[in-house]
């Protein structure tokens, strides 16, 4: 989670630094970047030793019905790095043969993105442990995780790399990642209304919550773009475009009404129980950068200049959050708490 939400910001820095022309703040992007693929890298490794030292320990979090969720976070930042590829590094040629690379990071994130959504619900289905309050905002990672590895392979496909076969498959990727995401919001909402709120450990997974609206207004905007330039479908592209926008802006509307709540949750949680830092924190970043890239594509979408300030003040908040957590985890693996597992997954 910390490599996707790191690469996050480093694509609405670099949209940020492109909007008002600031050189310097494309380097801080490139440099943010080099930090995403650092830990993607880094976190691999880990998990690969586990793997190999524990298999039993790994097949139980596959069983586990909130620990299980976070296995998408791998297939994420595997997508994210592919983003930030062609929006960040291409633009400042920091990165030989980015096809190969792209091609790389798209294979691990697809195989990887076809497995988990599947294996896991799977994995929850037969398991005999799982209860209707553990259905919280973790949950949403595979659905989130579907919608960035379509936008993903449409960065690809708008440079011709695989363009024909991205196109096909996405558009069934896309229907999965919506029912997935209505499915999840239907159990999540439903353990909302009739249980007790979760520990203040997991408090910071509601704010998930927003990230399958600012990901998918994304996928939705790319696979236009892809298509404009391959219309291997032959479809009217100005009644898709159309519809693009409608969804864009219809989306958005739903994502500020989940966002005034979330705000609510989050305000009761701080000042009625606690918000105590864990690794979980990393849920504060991605949805925040996720809802800042994708305020790009809504102001071309509704030509709405307004949107380019509000963009600059969500790279703010999401800087800053990606500052704190940042800080705080390094903080947490030195003093080692970082490898302890909070009671609440446990």
């Amino acid at each position: 989670m910390s490599s996707m939400a790191t690469g996050a910001v480093s694509i609405l820095t670099m949209i940020v630094a492109e909007k008002f022309s600031l050189v310097w703040l494309k380097y801080v992007a490139g440099i943010i970047w080099f930090l995403a693929i650092l830990f993607f890298i880094l976190f691999a490794i880990f998990f690969t030793l586990r793997l190999i030292k524990f298999p039993q320990e790994v097949k139980k979090d596959l069983t586990h019905p909130i620990v299980a969720n976070f296995f998408a976070g791998i297939f994420i930042s595997a997508a994210v790095i592919v983003s930030v590829i062609w929006n960040v590094l291409a633009k400042l040629h920091f990165c030989l043969f980015p096809e190969i690379w792209s091609r790389i990071f798209y294979v691990i994130a697809l195989v990887l993105g076809l497995t988990i959504p599947v294996l896991v619900p799977f994995m929850l289905t037969i398991s005999e442990n799982v209860d209707p309050k553990h259905a919280i905002w973790i949950w949403f990672l595979p659905p989130v995780g579907i919608f960035v590895l379509v936008f993903a392979g449409n960065f690809m496909a708008l440079h011709g790399i695989w363009s024909d076969f991205i196109l096909y498959l996405n558009i069934f990727l896309l229907w999965v990642a919506f029912m997935l995401y209505l499915l999840v919001n239907s159990m999540v909402y439903s353990r909302l209304k009739f249980f007790p709120l979760p520990a203040p450990e997991v408090a910071p997974s509601f704010v998930i919550w927003l990230a399958p609206i600012g990901v998918s207004v994304i996928a939705i905007n790319t696979y236009y773009m892809a298509l404009v330039k391959n219309n291997i479908f032959h479809w009217n592209l100005d009644f898709i475009h159309s519809l693009v926008q409608i969804l864009s802006a219809m989306l958005y509307g739903y994502w500020f009404w989940w966002f005034i709540l979330t705000v609510l949750i989050i305000s009761y949680y701080l000042f009625k129980k606690s918000l105590p830092y864990s690794l979980g924190w990393w849920a504060f970043v991605f949805p925040v950068a996720a809802f800042g890239i994708g305020l790009k594509f809504l102001a071309i979408d509704l030509s709405c200049s307004w949107i380019c300030p509000v963009a600059l003040v969500i790279w703010i908040i999401a800087m800053i959050l990606w500052l704190v957590v940042l800080y705080k985890t390094l903080v947490w693996i030195i003093t080692k708490k970082a490898f302890v597992r909070p009671k609440v997954v446990k």
